[in-house]
């Protein structure tokens, strides 16, 4: 008979024989919807689930009101979990897009009313294929805890933990400072005992992770992972992933996704709580940041000292020399204030204001500037909202395709920036049809946004890029965690991507300049640069 033990967050886990918890699916319901409707208004919905039962199945019914319900069927007898439209069923409103990957709710990038939408396959999560059981026992329907969250939890920027005495909802970067001293919240985390893990928790553990990395990773056709359960056995993995001794899991976990996955945006955050929190620190110490990582990290180093070289004391957001405009940040990044109460300046340092302000000195009268560079050489990425803002100021319409390579489905969107926050969205707002000679600097460390918006410059035909090939990094990131409490992120299932003809193509393999720079400390020498690009008028 399973019994319960209550949790701070009011969810009952439940045990059945082993130290593997499950939550009841009406209760679990309940916990889910109170998350995803913290951030409504007084005037909106919220998120809107109801729960039916029949015999061996189970129903959430996802309400969007006018009569618009959206099924997720348990089927307790053959362990599956079947949703006619998993991208639907977890928008938070009937009005949102299929794939919200680029939303701002700061007015300052809008989305055209011309969005192409495809929808994407039905879904059947099969749970006996993996050796993961849900249990059904008398009016009570029970699903493996770490399972329901993986499912639910996805596409949310954090993940929900088990540490062995309480559940967490958080991210791995919340347990360690930059010292990589445990926070008073890892501390917390930390203070269930370190241990050995029963054999039914290592099994578990080690199945659910192929079934969290099977769909939801979402490189796995990019690297030529047929399976993770084939991955791990293939490499003499699967045996300790699934073994008592936390500890080498753990290290295994880790050389999966530094040294197996090896790509930028996965990396190992946090280890088992089993694991004892000093190890995390152990495992980078003993195995590094991988191939992938730690080439971008020397790039990064030897770009940065060439910058010195010309820019010793930093150098300017926006800057002019003669007739070329530059502009350089290394992260995207939201706002971080305000800018409808006052205009943007020189000093700001966030993408919105960094390109408000210098449209506006582009663009003002009897500027000098015919040409405008972007320095993305050593920008590795962030928030996609501000790409599609940077996008739109250099190309006016910002055409953007998001693939899920789970569910297949697809969907493209144009994307449009006020650039002056007058509140319109116009021809003022950006430099495209201006006349102007417009590049963007690139290196091998451009990464993730700083590589999806040179590959669309690239499409458009309409912005030169000067340097070396970017370094790729196609998908979103998604937080995740295993059965056992480590915590990690990966390339997720959302894929960025262009469309050309009709087709979509990822962005992973990065894009080749238009004229390639040998030595890029030339790119920092901006007399020099400036010379050569009136040379190529």
């Amino acid at each position: 008979m399973m019994a319960p033990v209550q949790s701070p967050l009011k969810l009952n886990l439940y045990f059945n024989g082993s130290d593997v918890p499950y939550v009841s699916l009406e209760e679990w319901k309940d916990l889910f919807v109170m998350l995803m409707s913290a951030n409504a208004g007084e005037d909106e919905q919220g998120f809107v689930l109801s729960y039916e039962t029949d015999g061996d199945k189970a129903v959430l019914k996802r309400d969007f009101g006018d009569g618009i319900v959206y099924p997720m069927e348990f089927d307790f007898a053959a362990d599956t979990i079947h949703l006619m439209d998993y991208n639907v069923f977890f928008s938070m409103d009937k009005d949102s897009p299929l794939i919200p990957l680029m939303d701002m709710d700061e007015g300052f990038v809008r989305t055209a009313e011309n969005g192409n939408e495809i929808a994407g396959d039905e879904i059947t999560f099969d749970l006996s294929s993996y050796d993961i059981d849900m249990i059904h026992q008398g009016d009570q329907y029970y699903v493996p805890f770490q399972t329901v969250t993986d499912i639910f939890s996805a596409q949310q920027p954090y993940t929900i933990s088990y540490n062995g005495e309480a559940i967490f909802i958080s991210s791995g970067e919340m347990f360690y400072d930059d010292d990589s001293q445990l926070t008073a919240f890892g501390e917390i985390y930390y203070s269930a005992p370190a241990k050995e893990r029963s054999e039914a928790l290592g099994k578990y553990t080690c199945n659910e992770l192929c079934f969290l990395l099977d769909h939801f990773y979402g490189l796995k056709e990019n690297h030529g992972i047929t399976s993770f359960d084939r991955l791990f056995d293939n490499n003499g993995f699967r045996e300790h992933l699934a073994g008592t001794d936390p500890t080498v899991s753990d290290a295994l976990l880790y050389r999966t996704i530094h040294y197996i996955l090896n790509d930028q945006h996965s990396k190992y955050l946090a280890c088992s709580p089993l694991s004892g929190g000093e190890y995390t620190a152990k495992l980078t110490k003993q195995f590094g940041q991988g191939p992938c990582r730690e080439e971008t990290f020397r790039t990064l180093a030897e770009l940065s000292a060439a910058r010195s070289q010309y820019y010793p004391d930093g150098i300017p957001a926006y800057e002019e020399i003669g007739n070329t405009a530059y502009i350089t940040f290394d992260n995207f990044t939201k706002p971080t204030r305000n800018y409808k109460e006052s205009p943007a300046t020189a000093e700001d340092r966030d993408t919105i204001g960094i390109i408000s302000y210098s449209i506006g000195q582009i663009l003002r009268e009897d500027s000098p500037v015919q040409n405008v560079v972007l320095d993305l050489s050593q920008n590795v990425g962030g928030a996609a909202p501000a790409a599609a803002y940077v996008l739109s100021a250099f190309l006016k319409d910002a055409n953007l395709s998001v693939r899920d390579t789970m569910t297949h489905a697809m969907a493209t969107y144009t994307y449009m920036a006020d650039t002056n926050l007058d509140g319109t969205f116009d021809e003022a707002d950006t430099l495209a049809g201006k006349g102007l000679h417009l590049f963007c600097l690139t290196s091998k460390a451009s990464f993730s946004c700083a590589n999806l918006v040179p590959c669309v410059f690239k499409q458009s035909g309409n912005v030169a890029l000067i340097g070396h090939q970017t370094g790729g990094g196609a998908c979103t990131i998604t937080p995740m965690a295993s059965a056992d409490g480590s915590l990690f992120r990966t390339s997720s299932n959302m894929q960025l991507s262009f469309m050309h003809n009709g087709s979509f193509y990822n962005v992973d393999q990065g894009v080749e300049p238009d004229y390639f720079i040998h030595d890029l400390s030339f790119l920092y020498d901006r007399k020099g640069l400036t010379a050569y690009l009136n040379e190529l008028r």
